[in-house]
């Protein structure tokens, strides 16, 4: 089986990789959107450089715990220098269970030009057992400088059909095909949140659907929705602290199976809680937006009228008005804005929202 055989939809770079296997260089820079892939690929690939064929080393990879492929993402919106010089001392130091290793800077686009500057040197020059992997969304935000030495690998966006192909392999018949196919009409060409979208984000979807057609005007059925959706979102998000308390259990088990240091074991434990907590503040924010996309999704079937396919496909259309359904996208779009760039509160930012919607909705 090809260690890329979950890659889906990306042909072209998937060739590139298997090239970069057999002729490999010192740094490269893969580019491409979140959900297309290349966040996979560049682990899969990380594995197959330091260990082919291993499939202990791509499991361990894939999950960002095996010592020899170092994951580094900026805790922050833009990578300091303090965080560049700890990256270099990571490719200086020694591979631990293999002859190689990879290290892997995702958001590399958020590094300050300072920043960029500092790994000038470790980019062009890295030890001869470390190779780097800058993975970028936006590269033209990238110095010239650092571009030029890497060789690049793109990552196109998937294709609905891409899509769909890679939920209907990995579903196990969970999902229906109805919610296959909305899935894919919702997820934009990104793969991860299709996955989702079938999975931990369908009950907050509907969840959230529910919430509004139970409003009826009143400022209590908006109180009694808005405190059974933060228990929606918090149920959702304590189904990620215990996968994340899986994650920390099995890391330190596989690390003393292995027969890894201490100091090892301690250093992959710190890295995994910091990711956890990246993680964590991340998906909140992105339960909270899901759910309001969902709104948004009820009141855009009654724009668009029966002559287009709904995106909400297990409920009736709404039988709101034309103009009070632009209204109430409207008013998402608001309590979106509150929650991303004004920190607003999340049970008051939907307390406000639901009762605008309620009253939308009375008012047909």
């Amino acid at each position: 089986m090809s260690a890329f055989a979950e890659i889906v939809g990306q042909d072209r770079a998937v060739g590139l990789l298997l090239r970069a296997i057999e002729r490999p260089v010192h740094a490269y820079l893969f580019v491409g959107a979140r959900g297309s892939g290349v966040e996979d690929a560049v682990k899969a690939w990380a594995a197959e450089r330091v260990a082919p064929g291993d499939a202990r080393v791509a499991d361990l990879a894939r999950r960002q715990s095996h010592p020899d492929v170092i994951v580094f993402e900026s805790s922050s919106s833009e990578m300091s220098v303090a965080e560049a010089r700890e990256l270099i001392r990571e490719v200086h130091a020694s591979p631990i269970e293999t002859d190689h290793k990879v290290v892997i800077v995702l958001g590399a686009d958020r590094m300050s030009e300072a920043t960029a500057n500092v790994l000038l040197k470790t980019l062009e020059e890295p030890p001869a057992r470390s190779t780097i992997v800058l993975v970028a969304e936006r590269p033209d935000r990238l110095l010239p400088t650092v571009r030029s030495r890497c060789q690049r690998i793109d990552f196109s966006y998937l294709s609905n059909d891409a899509v769909r192909k890679s939920l209907l392999t990995l579903n196990d018949e969970r999902a229906s095909t109805e919610q296959i196919e909305q899935a894919v009409n919702l997820a934009g060409g990104r793969l991860d949140r299709a996955r989702a979208l079938i999975g931990p984000l369908a009950p907050v979807r509907e969840a959230f659907i529910d919430a509004v057609v139970s409003l009826d005007g009143t400022g209590a059925s908006a109180a009694v929705a808005a405190d059974e959706l933060d228990e929606v979102v918090n149920r959702a998000v304590a189904a990620l602290e215990e996968t994340q308390e899986l994650e920390v259990a099995q890391l330190e088990r596989e690390g003393q199976d292995a027969g890894y240091p201490e100091r090892v074991v301690s250093s992959r434990r710190k890295t995994l809680v910091e990711r956890h907590k990246r993680e964590h503040r991340r998906a909140r924010t992105e339960i909270w937006l899901e759910g309001y996309t969902a709104i948004e999704t009820w009141y855009r079937d009654v724009l668009v009228g029966s002559s287009a396919s709904a995106l909400v496909v297990d409920r009736k259309r709404s039988t709101v008005s034309l103009r009070a359904a632009a209204e109430a996208i409207d008013q998402c779009r608001r309590a979106r804005q509150a929650l991303t760039r004004h920190n607003a509160s999340e049970i008051l930012n939907l307390l406000r929202l639901l009762v605008r919607l309620g009253s939308l909705s009375a008012k047909g």
